[in-house]
């Protein structure tokens, strides 16, 4: 089995506090069980430079690392200067290795958001994947009814929703569009029925895996921290949903990973 990691985290600060070695250690770990790709995902300027320089430091003992780079809709707040972020945002994504903007959305799960701030950087970044001929990659909280209208004016730019939680309904509509849908670890949870119900209704060619490490450990190590190994697990509730085998569901998720990200 070959698993392609399509969303992670591996700058966050918990690997050094909670896996012993910090992230390189999970990292090998993760190749030795089978993950040969993962695209890290930067959720701020910050993060996206990490991003970076994580992906430079891949192969070998450890899987093939991608970046992504982009400005999470909770950390808009940050940037006083729109148009500072951006240029400096536009320097990070013409880096090699690369792959996406990401990630980007709209999240209105707290009660002191700024929505207009969050989608005017929404529309910035989606314009810039656009001007760059890059994906992009949605994060998408509370907030499905906005994400969908906005990106009905970005339909060229290829787009993924990354732990996708909608309905199933929607995703039907987003596939309609040729967006794509990854899953994680929320498969595996037992009240999650919403969630698995949309990966059932998805064509087979626009669904990914994910595991948004540290982040949603898939049972049975919901509530751990999560790295990328764990996707065995993901990947045999996808394929049971499915009704294929795990190594069919992660094999097919991987082709649709390297398709989207333009990896050969």
């Amino acid at each position: 089995m070959t698993l392609f990691d399509s969303h992670a985290h591996y700058d966050d600060e918990r690997f050094a506090r909670e896996y012993e070695g910090g992230a390189h250690a999970a990292l090998r770990a993760a190749k030795a069980a089978g993950v040969g790709y993962i695209v890290n995902s930067g959720a701020d300027l910050e993060t996206s430079r990490a991003s970076i320089a994580l992906s430079h430091s891949s192969g070998g003992e450890l899987p093939e690392i991608f970046a992504s780079v982009g400005i999470h809709p909770t950390e808009t707040g940050k940037y006083p200067s729109r148009e500072h972020a951006m240029a400096e945002l536009y320097e990070l994504a013409k880096t090699p290795r690369v792959v996406a903007i990401g990630e980007i959305g709209l999240d209105y799960h707290y009660p002191d958001t700024d929505r207009e701030t969050q989608k005017e950087f929404f529309r910035a970044q989606l314009e810039l994947a656009r001007e760059l001929g890059l994906p992009v990659v949605i994060h998408d909280r509370d907030a499905h009814g906005d994400v969908f209208e906005i990106l009905r004016g970005f339909r060229d730019v290829k787009t993924l929703l990354h732990c996708y939680s909608g309905s199933a309904e929607m995703a039907r509509q987003y596939a309609d569009a040729g967006v794509y849908m990854s899953f994680g670890g929320v498969l595996t949870f037992k009240n999650a029925e919403k969630t698995r119900e949309a990966a059932r209704a998805i064509p087979h060619e626009l669904l990914m895996l994910e595991t948004d490490a540290p982040y949603l450990a898939p049972v049975p190590h919901r509530g751990e921290l999560n790295f990328s190994a764990y996707m065995t697990y993901t990947a045999g509730a996808l394929g049971e949903l499915r009704g294929v085998g795990a190594d069919e569901a992660a094999a097919t998720a991987a082709e649709n990973s390297k398709r989207f990200y333009g990896i050969v």
